[in-house]
């Protein structure tokens, strides 16, 4: 099963859109700076490196997702000689979450694929899942059962991820055993997380990549850092070998799960500006005391940022009482309710000058 967006993927560029925004994150989330390297994570025991352990100590938290009657292009149809027609009920994996109850968390084209959803739980049984929220763009899917005492795995931070890192991505599509992989963190997608563009899919870019495998089984599943936290949610592209592997980060799904849970879908917000970072020579040249911000290079007409007075050469240094970059500042954006008033502080003619910013709904 490949996903309907993947041929939306786009190509990188310098300036980034600011069109985001949705419903305010579950939890507040901080963004990597430069500093000095951490200490190693401790890895679980089992072995000279082995993640035995690790595995044993998160099954609990995966579960398998079953359609009520066969689909075709299932996790079946991956194995050696199966045709890609080949029916069966499974379609993938799924892990439990922990926010105002548990639920479960797949990816939406996993969730799209039948209209009768079921889930194998840990112990094996097997019980009717609803669709609570789906977000299309972002490929995630919320689910619910009416089943007490599942405990869910533990969230990461996935802006803490370096390249490098060791990931294991646990699926278990049908329901039988628990399986993992096991490669490293290629790329933390930190540099394109302000690439959803207007009416587009989310760009692979703001992904994190990595050589571990997900194919269709274990698509939708939980992938773990070596402490055995949940820092993002398998996405598979495809079942050949060699393709990227991509994993949709735990703090995207944190800032969505809320409007996911609450209203069933989530409402992205458009600025309508294109900005890029604020080097030091930049800074210098403004007369701004440090390199930050997010400098604007373009309005785009009609737009929020143009109603609000927002300039090209402007340099957006807060959002409401929050610092930003050309990074964070999408994200920030995406906390913001739309049709909500903040006031952003912009560096303009040497000195700081607050601006009123109403966001809106983005164009499809």
């Amino acid at each position: 099963m490949r996903l309907a967006f993947a041929a939306l993927l786009l190509l990188g560029c310098r300036e980034r859109d600011v069109p985001l925004d949705a419903r305010p994150a579950t939890a507040p989330v901080t963004h990597a700076t430069a500093a000095a390297p951490e200490a190693p994570r401790m890895l679980y025991s089992g072995g000279p490196g082995s993640f035995v352990d690790l595995v044993s100590r998160s099954r609990h938290g995966v579960v398998g997702i079953r359609a009520g009657s066969p689909v075709k292009s299932g996790p079946a149809a991956m194995f050696p000689g199966a045709p890609e027609s080949v029916a069966d009920v499974a379609l993938g994996t799924g892990f439990l979450i922990e926010n105002k109850g548990v639920f479960v968390v797949t990816n939406d084209h996993i969730a799209a694929a039948a209209p009768e959803l079921r889930v194998v739980l840990p112990d094996h049984s097997e019980v009717p899942a609803k669709v609570v929220g789906r977000d299309t763009r972002l490929d995630l899917a919320l689910l619910s059962v009416d089943t007490p005492r599942l405990v869910a795995l533990q969230m990461g931070n996935s802006d803490d991820l370096q390249v490098g890192e060791w990931l294991i991505a646990l699926g278990d599509p049908f329901g039988d055993e628990v399986t993992a992989s096991v490669g490293v963190v290629s790329a933390t997608g930190r540099e394109a997380a302000s690439s959803l563009l207007q009416g587009a899919a989310m760009t692979y870019r703001m992904f994190i990549q990595t050589d571990a495998r997900i194919h269709r089984g274990n698509s939708g599943g939980p992938v773990l850092n070596a402490a055995g936290e949940v820092v993002g949610v398998a996405v598979a592209t495809g079942d050949r070998a060699g393709e990227l592997s991509f994993v949709i980060p735990i703090n995207r799904v944190r800032e969505v799960f809320d409007a996911l849970r609450d209203y069933g879908q989530v409402a992205r917000g458009w600025l309508g500006a294109l900005v890029k970072p604020v080097t030091a020579d930049l800074a210098e040249n403004v007369g701004l005391p440090n390199a930050r911000g997010a400098l604007i290079t373009e309005i785009k007409a009609g737009s929020p940022a143009a109603r609000s007075g927002l300039r090209a050469g402007d340099i957006i240094i807060r959002w409401g009482d929050r610092d930003v970059d050309d990074k964070s500042l999408p994200w920030i954006v995406a906390g913001n309710p739309i049709g909500k008033p903040v006031t952003v502080t912009v560096w303009r003619t040497k000195a700081e000058v607050p601006v009123t910013v109403v966001t809106e709904k983005m164009p499809q």
